[in-house]
């Protein structure tokens, strides 16, 4: 079991946005932390989405991410962790 922690001693950094973005501070964006984890940035949805997922404790939240954004996250896990370049634009 987890302690209680509000996780604001983390360091995120940032890895990629939504190439289809338009502005440079648009979501979504993912970030690498220096904990070995991630942080999704996107849009907020309400509580009829909230209620379709499984086991959404109360201290947990949810985001939806473009297609082209997630592509471009697997691009680049790939690329880091076995060496393979997918091709394509990962930035």
């Amino acid at each position: 079991m987890q302690s209680p922690d509000d996780g604001d001693d983390l360091i995120a950094i940032f890895v990629c946005k939504d190439p289809d973005s338009l502005e440079y501070d648009d979501c979504p964006a993912f970030y690498r932390t220096d904990r070995g984890t991630w942080i999704g940035q996107g849009k907020r949805r309400g509580p009829g989405v909230a209620a379709q997922l499984r086991s959404l404790a109360e201290d947990e939240t949810f985001c939806e991410f473009p297609d082209p954004l997630m592509d471009l996250v697997v691009r680049i896990y790939v690329k880091e962790r076995y060496g393979i370049d997918l091709g394509g634009a990962a930035q």
